[in-house]
């Protein structure tokens, strides 16, 4: 009886990651940020780094107003809280963009950490004196 070939699930897993991330990668015109895949690390940390990769660049917040029900004054107090708006979610923004800058600097470390250490657990180890 022949037996069946053992299904690697983590690896099928892995490939999928960077598929989805080479491709929203080519959709920015970027390289994908963080690597999906390793055998030094629980296949958890390799699921944080996917997820951190599909969403640390996604910090838009919107503005939400509703109008006001006062009647007369009711348009003029709704243009106002708009413009308000506005200008918090400018600076709301700005800080936003700082944050993304920071996200892409530490997920780029961490990868980098952790392609290290896959390439260090790869070496033989040195003979000791």
């Amino acid at each position: 009886m022949m037996s069946e070939p053992e299904i690697n699930v983590e690896e099928i897993m892995q490939q999928i990651r960077a598929e989805i991330l080479a491709q929203r990668a080519a959709q920015r015109g970027q390289s994908s940020i963080v690597s999906t895949g390793g055998r030094r690390f629980s296949p958890e940390f390799y699921e944080h780094l996917y997820q951190a990769g599909l969403v640390y660049d996604q910090i838009k917040p919107r503005p939400f107003v509703r109008q006001p029900a006062v009647p007369l004054i009711g348009p003029l107090l709704g243009w106002a809280r708009q413009k308000v708006h506005e200008l918090v979610l400018f600076y709301v923004n700005q800080l936003a963009a700082e944050q993304i800058k920071m996200n892409t600097h530490l997920l780029h470390a961490l990868n980098r950490l952790s392609q290290d250490l896959e390439q260090e657990q790869r070496l033989p180890a040195a003979p000791e004196d």
